[in-house]
């Protein structure tokens, strides 16, 4: 956890999950999570950042219009533990309270699928070096 890694590939917006609700700067919204296919084929999951919830239902169309190939820097994380105030997350709703990277993992097609239990925070604004 909190290693920085560069990945290279590409969005499946068709599985973006958003979890929450959260709360920045006194507003309420979500984390944008997106499964993010390798060149290798392999996907793992990517916090994209925050979003208010005025904005959570467009979203997707604007993450859509990311396509192609692109390299991201990123910082591994971990499962969040959940705690007894959290309630179970509900895939099939759409209901994301807590990231639980396993279950994330599976929502975005799973092993079968070649999608990894590996949550990446995305760094926005800092400058990098790829080669």
């Amino acid at each position: 956890a909190f290693r920085k890694v560069v990945v290279q590939g590409h969005w499946d917006t068709s599985h973006m999950i958003l979890l929450g609700p959260r709360v920045r700067d006194g507003t309420n919204g979500y984390h944008v999570v997106v499964p993010f296919v390798r060149a290798d084929g392999s996907t793992v999951l990517v916090d994209r950042g925050f979003v208010t919830k005025e904005l959570a239902h467009d979203v997707k169309r604007k993450l859509e219009a990311d396509e192609g190939e692109v390299k991201i820097l990123g910082m591994l994380r971990t499962t969040q533990v959940r705690n007894k105030f959290t309630p179970e997350n509900h895939p099939e709703k759409g209901e994301w309270y807590w990231a639980d990277v396993e279950a994330m993992a599976t929502y975005a097609g799973g092993e079968q699928a070649g999608v990894q239990p590996v949550f990446i925070e995305e760094v926005f604004g800092e400058s990098v070096h790829f080669m």
